[in-house]
């Protein structure tokens, strides 16, 4: 709710934070769900594929796509309950199907995708961590480099911050 309320530049309090409270876990509830239960579903329907690293993606995506759309309703909901009071509509002026139909599937899509390629770069990146891991207890002299290159990174950040305050004090 606090992003929401920021990005609708309304006043944030801790009593309105819990304003959609119910709808929100209620939302989150039923998509842990169907996620679960769409994820065995192709699972077991086909366990050969996916048991690859193709099965896994589609698998993960499909599953993210469907839950996201048996919980969109909650979405719904948990907008009606965080309208402002004073322009606060009728549920049936707030729902519009197309509106709702077309951000359901263009959020199931990009989250798809997002945890789609998540599984596809986690086994990656477990692999290049542990060779980093491995390197790094062989060569302790690698942590001080780290260190080094972290506190130039900070250096150079900080430099280039009073570079350009410096420049928008001069205009």
């Amino acid at each position: 709710n606090y992003r929401f309320r920021k990005s609708m530049n309304l006043p944030v309090t801790p009593g309105n934070l819990y304003q959609a409270y119910g709808p929100t876990v209620l939302r989150d509830i039923i998509y842990g769900i169907a996620r679960n239960k769409v994820s065995v579903f192709l699972t077991n329907l086909n366990p050969s594929f996916a048991s690859t690293m193709m099965g896994r993606v589609v698998n993960m995506f499909a599953t993210v796509v469907a839950a996201c759309v048996l919980s969109a309703p909650g979405n719904e909901l948990r907008g009606y309950c965080l309208q402002p009071p004073d322009r606060k509509q009728s549920f049936g002026d707030f729902f519009q199907p197309v509106k709702f139909i077309r951000s359901t599937s263009v959020g199931a899509v990009i989250m798809g995708i997002s945890l789609a390629i998540g599984t596809m770069a986690t086994p990656q990146v477990e692999k290049m961590v542990g060779i980093m891991k491995e390197y790094l207890q062989k060569n302790p002299l690698s942590y001080v480099l780290i260190i080094l290159f972290v506190l130039q990174q900070v250096m150079a950040m900080r430099r280039q911050s009073e570079l350009v305050e410096s420049m928008e004090k001069k205009k």
